[in-house]
């Protein structure tokens, strides 16, 4: 009779159980550093969020254990039903409660996965304009031109219409002048084109342009479209509507009859 036969049954029994589960815990490990070790290098080189691909990881991760320690449990003889159902009723009543909470952090994945918007976009929501500065579980802060900070749930950013006035490399910019209806048209088009291609922000393509919005009996006014990077497009706004009165002014002094502005 071998020597193993002479030990107690129980001692046999668990020292099976406890040979199985340095197996599960092995397997578990191996398990652990190949596949997360394969999906961080998958996720590095995809254009996913970084945040985004951290959570996919870190999920995959606690996933494993998860399945590690309810195996090792079962090798044991523990009865993992009850243990099971009890989580997933404990899980449903806090999903419940948490629902809001739950809706916003589902919509900040979305967010990260088809980059809606990003850190650094200068975005409208609603009344709400200003420059992304963070981008957290459940909301986005928002800093406003004002230097206000501006919390928004990310519920709002998927279930309505956002402008991301930063999303596209240029933007068109546009002003309306007034003119006598006497002035030159054609000379004061020619100034103000003048005027906009001497500076380096605006773009030669597309090309700007200049046309008659309103006709009336004592002035006309024209509205003037110019092409500048999304960069530039703040100042380019706020400068040159003084810029492009002055040269107005200008050509209106160098034509013929010279008749004020009305």
């Amino acid at each position: 009779m071998s020597d193993w036969e002479h030990i107690p049954s129980w001692v046999r029994d668990y020292s099976l159980r406890l040979a199985g589960a340095v197996l599960i815990l092995l397997l578990g490990w191996l398990a652990n550093r190949l596949l997360i070790g394969t999906l961080r290098n998958v996720l590095a080189r995809s254009r996913l969020d970084l945040s985004l691909a951290s959570f996919l990881v870190n999920s995959v991760r606690t996933a494993i254990l998860l399945v590690v320690l309810i195996a090792v449990l079962q090798q044991f003889g523990f009865e993992t039903t009850s243990l099971l159902t009890l989580l997933g009723t404990a899980g449903l009543a806090v999903a419940l409660s948490l629902q809001g909470s739950l809706a916003n952090f589902a919509s900040g994945l979305m967010l990260l996965a088809f980059r809606t918007v990003r850190i650094g976009d200068f975005i409208e929501v609603g009344d709400v304009r200003g420059r992304v500065s963070e981008m957290l579980p459940f909301h986005i802060v928002i800093e406003t031109i004002d230097n206000q900070r501006i919390t928004v749930p990310n519920t709002l950013l998927t279930s309505g219409p956002v402008r991301n006035n930063t999303y596209l490399p240029a933007r068109r910019v546009q002003w309306t002048l007034p003119v006598g209806a006497n002035n030159e048209l054609s000379s004061i088009k020619a100034a103000l084109v003048g005027r906009l291609q001497a500076d380096g922000r605006i773009l030669k393509d597309p090309p700007p342009q200049i046309y008659v919005q309103d006709w009336g009996t004592d002035k006309r006014t024209l509205a003037i479209t110019a092409w500048s990077a999304t960069a530039d497009y703040l100042a380019v706004q706020q400068e040159f509507l003084e810029e492009l009165g002055k040269s107005v002014e200008a050509a209106h002094r160098m034509s013929p009859g010279h008749n004020s502005i009305q």
